[in-house]
Order: C-alpha cells, then structure tokens, then sequence
C-alpha cells in the first residue's frame, strides 16, 4: 500500500489512513514468513502458569493503535477509558515527525496536544514514538517511501528533539526514537552499505542531544529492537554494532533499553533478555529495561507456541510473558495492543486480534487477566 500524501489540515487527515496502521501493514508485509515456519520450541509441560515475584515494582503499559492526529475525540476518549479501566499506567503512541513539522521549525502540535492530554487526565503516563522523517528532511526525498529513510542532516532531528522536549516539558518524561529500527520495513538503508546500525546511531546521537536541550530530566528510550532470528528483513546483531559505531557510539546516547518479545514463548524472551544484557556487559553499560511490544494471538491458525492454543491459551500468554518480563527485571512492559485493529487489517494479518479489547472495545476475558496483573502489581 502507498503512504498517502501528508496534509497539514486536521480535516483532511481524517480523511487519510491512520499512520500507525501504515506500520502494521509494513510489518505484516515483512513478517509473515516468520509465522508459517514450524517452531522449534519444546513439548508443552502441562498448563503451568508462572507467578509474580513478591519484591517486583514494574508497570504495565499498551501499545494503542491508530491514536494519529484525524483520530476523532470521542473515540480517543473511549479508547483511553479502555486502557484506563485495564489497569494500565502507559500508553504507547506513535509521533508523527512528518506530520509535526510539515516544513523546517514550523511545529504543529495541536492535535498531538490533544491526545496527549487526553492521556494525562486519565494518568496515563505517555510514551511517544517519534518516527517518519518529514520529506524535506529525508535523505531520499523522492523516494515513494522517503518517510522510512533517515533524515540528511543530523541536526534536523536535533532541532525536532528540541523542540518536543521544550514543548512537552513536565508532561512527557521519556521518548522513544522509531519502532524496530532493525526492521527493514521500518528503516531503510540510504547508501547501501547493507546496514542501518550507523544511520540509527547517527539519528539516535542527535535526538539526545536534542532532547536533552529541551529538558534535561526527560530519558531516552532506544527504539524497540525487533531482533528476529527468523525475519531475512530483520539486521542481525543490531545492538552491538550500534553500541560499537566509531563515530556515534550508542551506549552514551540513550537512557533505557528496548526490546520486542512478539510471539516468544516465556523461555525465549527469558533468553531473549539474558543476550541484551549480556551485549550491555560487553560495553560495560547497564541500563534499565523497558520492552514495548509483547503480542500474541487467541487465533489458531496463527498460534506458533504449543503451550498457548486457543483463547485460554491466549489469556495465559498475556499473564505469563508479562510476568516471566517483569521477573526479569523489565521495569515496564506493554502489550501489544490494547484492542484489536480495526476492518482496514485482513484476517491473515497474525495481529489483527492480538487486542486486549475488540475494535469496538468491548472487552475479552484477557482485560481481567491483565487488570489483575496490574493490581498484583499494586496498580
């Protein structure tokens, strides 16, 4: 699918597809192989749950979807009363940068203040995702796809950092720079070196600086690395060659780090989270721990793990992979998403039902799972 022209005018953008769900498409196109591959994973055990640590102080958080500027107010308001009723204390939403600075230094933040706010009468705290270079700072303007290459000058990004911060100061605490930067669909390669590790470090150095010009207490989150063993799509080995870039080494250039779990049994993301931190080790670094996406599915044909089969399998999935994160440490942990996307999404997109709530909210019996994970957790 095309990404539409980008428009200034709200009216207009309610006209378009939401931009998060761009993100869904790009990551279905890149990513169903992965799901029509038998798994290689151990005979179920019986139907054991895993059990909250009694010293843990984690949060829960959800990712929201389709939460753009366009979105109409009384829908952002029933969805954020949704996650509010789960139990949750983040929201994850995406920050359009093509859509915040349509040209250069001219901010438009109207509606990203709207939704924000929204967010913060409920206490919910945000997480934004800033993501999308505008066309004029895309080191390939011409590009049909130029919002998925990372922008020509450093100081672009520097500048936007600034300015979010400045504006967001006392609302916003953390940022996160792009979703799954390994992720060929998400960022692409501008001079085909086969790598976007440098081009992300680059970015990343930048948007610190940024950001801590515009706010100094505010915290970097680096974007949530997809790190699939599977995905041809997904650079392999991503941390390390961004924490050892010669020019922009990233250890000194974030605050938290980022991981997605998407379809992990819980003995993978526990060996998933034992590689990160053993590569921060390698750099003598040691960072908190945030994981932005966990998902999985209550539909069969898409259910890769044996020990989670079925709707009941599905509730025990959000229970377990929640838990087996926070035990390990993982200060907080969102699932991804908080409802189901909408009619836009095929029935062969593996995500399309990984919500906590329907598209219309109403809400599964995962809602209870999580909200009383949430309470466990002193929520």
């Amino acid at each position: 699918m095309g990404f539409p022209q980008i428009q200034t005018a709200v009216n207009v953008l309610r006209k378009l597809i939401p931009l998060t769900a761009l993100l869904i498409i790009i990551l279905v196109i890149f990513g169903l192989m992965s799901f029509n591959r038998t798994p290689n994973l151990p005979p179920c055990e019986g139907n054991a749950t895993y059990t909250l640590a009694s010293d843990i102080n984690g949060s829960l958080g959800v990712l929201v979807v389709y939460m753009d500027p366009g979105i109409s107010h009384e829908r952002a308001e029933a969805v954020f009363d949704a996650a509010k009723k789960a139990g949750a204390k983040w929201v994850r939403i995406g920050f359009i940068w093509a859509l915040a600075e349509p040209s250069p230094r001219e901010y438009n933040f109207t509606e990203f203040d709207w939704i924000i706010n929204a967010a913060l009468r409920r206490n919910l705290s945000v997480l934004p995702v800033v993501m999308f270079t505008p066309r004029w700072a895309s080191k390939k303007p011409d590009a049909k796809d130029y919002y998925l290459y990372p922008p020509a000058e450093g100081e672009y990004v520097r500048d936007f950092g600034e300015a979010l911060a400045a504006h967001y100061r006392g609302r916003i605490t953390h940022w996160e720079l792009w979703n799954e930067p390994d992720m060929g669909g998400f960022l692409k390669d501008p001079d085909g070196d086969g790598s976007t590790a440098d081009d992300y470090a680059e970015m990343l150095a930048h948007f610190y600086s940024g950001i801590k010009a515009g706010d100094p207490n505010a915290k970097v989150v680096l974007g949530g690395l997809a790190n699939s063993k599977v995905e041809p799509s997904c650079e392999k080995d991503y941390l390390r060659k961004l924490l050892s870039d010669p020019d922009f080494p990233a250890g000194e250039n974030f605050d938290v780090m980022n991981i997605h779990t998407n379809f992990r049994s819980p003995e993978e993301i526990i060996e998933e989270i034992w590689e990160t931190r053993a590569i921060l080790r390698e750099f003598s670094l040691e960072k908190p721990l945030w994981i932005t996406e966990t998902s999985y599915t209550p539909v069969r044909r898409f259910q890769i793990l044996p020990c989670y089969l079925g709707e009941e399998g599905f509730d025990r999935y959000v229970h377990d992979a929640l838990v087996v994160e926070l035990n390990e440490g993982a200060e907080v942990v969102f699932w991804a998403a908080l409802h189901d996307y909408g009619p836009d999404r095929p029935e062969s997109d593996p995500y399309k039902h990984s919500g906590l709530y329907t598209y219309d909210l109403k809400p599964k019996r995962a809602v209870e799972v999580f909200k009383e994970l949430s309470e466990e957790l002193g929520g």
